[in-house]
C-alpha cells in the first residue's frame, strides 16, 4: 500500500472510531421498576431521581404506581440500598441497556438499497421510512404524501394521505413525537400497509374516511436516537450557553402550555419550549389537523400499554367524557383479542399523570375533535423503549385493530 494511500486509511479509520465515540452510550446502565406506597416513599424516589440523575422512562410518581428508572453504574448500589433500608419494592427489568441497544443496532442489516415496500421485521431509519412511503405513492393510486412542515435541521415532515377519492371525514393518526419510541412509527407503517392492501376491511374504512399519517412527527429526534443517542425524548434544537438541546414537542402545544407535568428548563426531557407552538414539530401538526378538520385524532406512543382520552392538564374531565371512554373501551376490548395484551383506559390525567401541552388535549380543546386519544403501546417495561423487532408485527396487528373498532364505535 502506497503511504499516501495508507494514510487515508488511518485517517478513514480514525473519523469512523471518532465518530462512534461520540455516541451516548449506556453500558452498564440497568432499569428498574420502583412503587412507592407512601407519600413518604414518593418524595424518597424524587429525591434520588435528583440526587444521582436517574433517567425516567415512564413519569408516574405517586403512591402505589410503579416507575421505571434507568439508573447509571455509579449508583446501582447505593440507589437500590437506598430504597432496601426504607423498604420501597423495586424489581430490575433490564439489566444492561446498551446491551440491548446493540442487539437492535446488530438486527438493523446494511441494505444494497432503499426499502421500496413494507417490512415489519425490522426498525427503519427515516430515509427508508420516507422510502417506503415513495414506494407506496408509486405503486397505489391510493396513497399520496405532502409535506406538513420542515424541521429546524431541514427534514421534511411528512404525512401519507390514504384516499379512494371524494370528499369524506378525516381520521389523523400521529406517530414517533418522542423519539425513542421506536415502535410508533413502526406501528404507523403497519397500519398504512393494511390500508392500502385491498382488503375488504381496508375498502369498508376508505369508502367512509380518508386516512393523514404522519409517521414519524420529530424526524431530526428519531434520526438522532440512530446515531447519537438511543434514549433521546425530545427535537434537537439547541439552547445557548447552556448546551441543551431539544423541546419536547408534546409539552409544546396551547393546552394550558406550562402548566402540570412540565419543565422551563432546556435540559430537562419534558421542556415546554419557550412558548406555545414554538417548534416545528407541534406547528406541523396544528398545521395539518386545522387544515383538514378530522373525526378522530389519535397520537401513538409508547410504553406502558394505555389507551387515553384528555385531559392530562387537569383532573376535570371533558364534557363528552363518558362517550370518549366508551369509545376507548370498544377499542381497548378488540385490541386484546387480537393478542391478548392487556391495555388501561381512561383520562390522561388519572392513568397515567399529570402533563400540560399535550396533543390531544389540544385536539379536543382548540381542533374541536370529539374523539381525541393518545396511545400507548406495547409494553409495560420489559424491554420499555427497546422493544424487539418480532413484537413490531403483533403490536401493528393489535393497535390496528383496536383503531379500527374505535372508528366503527364512534358516533
Amino acid at each position: 500500500m502506497e503511504a499516501h494511500t495508507m494514510r487515508a486509511a488511518v485517517l478513514l479509520l480514525l473519523g469512523l472510531a471518532a465518530l462512534a465515540s461520540a455516541a451516548t452510550t449506556f453500558h452498564g446502565y440497568r432499569v428498574v421498576s420502583v412503587t412507592p406506597s407512601t407519600s413518604a416513599q414518593v418524595k424518597l424516589v424524587k429525591f434520588l431521581i435528583k440526587r444521582h440523575g436517574l433517567e425516567e422512562w415512564t413519569h408516574t410518581l405517586k403512591p402505589r404506581v410503579s416507575m421505571d428508572l434507568m439508573v447509571p453504574p455509579s449508583s446501582f448500589r447505593a440507589v437500590l440500598k437506598t430504597l432496601y433500608k426504607h423498604h420501597v419494592p423495586v424489581t430490575i427489568k433490564i439489566n444492561n441497556v446498551q446491551a440491548l441497544i446493540d442487539e437492535q443496532m446488530k438486527q438493523h442489516r446494511v441494505l444494497d438499497a432503499l426499502p421500496r415496500s413494507f417490512d415489519h421485521t425490522r426498525y427503519h431509519r427515516l430515509n427508508e421510512i420516507y422510502s417506503i412511503l415513495d414506494g407506496v405513492e408509486t405503486d397505489s393510486e391510493l396513497v399520496t404524501t405532502y409535506v406538513a412542515g420542515t424541521t429546524y435541521e431541514g427534514r421534511d415532515i411528512r404525512v401519507a394521505k390514504v384516499s379512494s377519492g371524494g370528499s369524506k371525514e378525516v381520521i389523523w393518526i400521529d406517530c414517533g413525537i418522542h423519539a425513542r419510541e421506536w415502535v410508533s412509527p413502526a406501528t404507523c407503517l403497519y397500519i398504512l400497509d393494511q390500508l392500502t392492501s385491498g382488503s375488504s376491511e381496508a375498502t369498508r374504512l376508505l369508502d367512509s374516511y380518508d386516512f393523514h399519517i404522519m409517521p414519524s412527527a420529530n424526524p431530526d429526534g428519531y434520526e438522532y436516537t440512530w446515531t447519537d443517542n438511543r434514549i433521546w425524548r425530545k427535537n434537537r434544537v439547541p439552547y445557548g450557553s447552556l448546551g441543551c438541546h431539544g423541546t419536547d414537542p408534546n409539552r409544546n402545544f396551547d393546552s394550558d402550555f406550562g402548566g402540570p407535568g412540565t419543565s422551563n428548563s432546556p435540559c430537562s426531557d419534558i421542556y415546554h419550549g419557550p412558548s406555545a407552538f414554538s417548534e416545528k414539530e407541534s406547528q406541523a401538526i396544528r398545521d395539518s389537523v386545522i387544515s383538514h378538520n378530522p373525526k378522530m385524532f389519535f397520537t401513538l406512543h409508547s410504553y406502558s400499554q394505555l389507551w387515553m382520552t384528555p385531559y392530562g392538564y387537569t383532573h376535570n374531565l371533558p364534557a363528552n367524557y363518558n362517550e370518549q371512554y366508551r369509545v376507548a373501551g370498544v377499542g381497548v376490548d378488540a385490541l386484546t383479542a387480537v393478542h391478548g395484551t392487556r391495555f388501561v383506559y381512561g383520562n390522561i390525567a388519572d392513568v397515567i399523570y399529570m402533563a400540560a401541552g399535550g396533543s390531544s388535549d389540544w385536539a379536543y380543546d382548540s381542533a374541536g375533535i370529539q374523539y381525541a386519544f393518545a396511545l400507548e403501546l406495547r409494553d409495560t417495561g420489559n424491554y420499555g423503549f427497546l422493544l424487539p423487532p418480532d413484537q413490531i408485527l403483533p403490536t401493528g396487528e393489535e393497535t390496528f385493530a383496536g383503531i379500527v373498532a374505535a372508528i366503527d364505535a364512534a358516533k
